[in-house]
């Protein structure tokens, strides 16, 4: 006997009914995201030059660009730089010491306590020690040889007689711009530079003078034979009873203490 119709209609119903609508596993947000970065990125012509990670995640490589900004903007002297630096420094003092006694004491002439004080008079009028001038002399020719050998390559991570004051009212060390420095010269106002300190050579954080790695002074003892050392502050200076070295440390905080550089004893503390 053939059941009724109607009986074809209700097993059908029944079916359906146990089948239940269609369970799917749950994405997690990670899974979302990705899906959305990689559909995003095949509807995107800019990411068909991308490949692996660039292309599935390219916010991942955005964020790791500017991390290495960052990392550059913040770029510091590592130890096999630093040596070159140094021996740089000791080669311009050399070349320094014996460039001038040529040029001011005659060809193959040296430096001896009889000459170291002779007096003599500068471009000023002053009346000045032979060793002051040559000492002067010397200082400037070290400055422009070191600014020939590490301008072009490391321009922005070192400073030449770089201006540091300690602030009195919040007991910070600023640096004060060259331009700011020149216009108080020119107008005579030497008072402001009271308490403030400028080392020959200081190797800094690049773009950052307030980062410092090393400090380090050009000495040039008359006659050549003598020991360099850290001149004291006079009587009644801001910093008496201190020597140089002492108080750039103080004001810099560099990582070592500041180095002396001559030209017979190289670089020294």
């Amino acid at each position: 006997m053939t059941p009724p119709r109607w009986m074809w209609w209700l097993c059908c119903l029944l079916w359906t009914a146990c089948a239940g609508p269609e369970v799917r596993a749950p994405r997690s947000y990670s899974q979302a995201t990705m899906d959305s970065a990689t559909a995003g990125c095949l509807r995107n012509p800019a990411c068909a030059s991308q490949v692996g990670q660039d292309a599935i995640l390219p916010w991942l490589s955005r964020a790791a660009a500017r991390a290495g900004q960052a990392a550059a903007v913040m770029r510091l002297w590592e130890a096999a730089e630093v040596d070159r630096v140094e021996r740089v420094l000791a080669e311009c003092a050399k070349q320094a010491n014996f460039e001038v006694n040529e040029r001011l004491l005659g060809p193959g002439k040296r430096t001896n306590r009889q000459v170291c004080e002779e007096k003599v008079v500068d471009a000023n009028g002053r009346e000045i020690t032979r060793a002051v001038q040559l000492g002067e002399a010397k200082h400037a020719a070290a400055l422009e040889c070191v600014q020939r050998a590490l301008g072009a390559t490391d321009a922005g991570r070192f400073s030449l007689e770089p201006r540091y004051l300690r602030d009195a009212k919040t007991g910070r060390t600023r640096w004060l711009e060259p331009e700011e420095v020149a216009q108080w010269l020119r107008d005579g106002l030497f008072h402001l530079l009271t308490g403030t300190i400028a080392p020959d050579v200081v190797l800094h954080a690049l773009g950052n003078p307030l980062k410092v790695q090393r400090v380090y002074d050009f000495k040039f003892p008359c006659p050549v034979s003598n020991i360099p050392r850290w001149d004291p502050y006079p009587d009644g200076h801001l910093f008496a009873s201190k020597n140089q070295g002492e108080i750039y440390q103080q004001l810099l905080k560099s990582e070592q203490v500041p180095q002396l550089v001559s030209p017979n004893h190289g670089v020294t503390p």
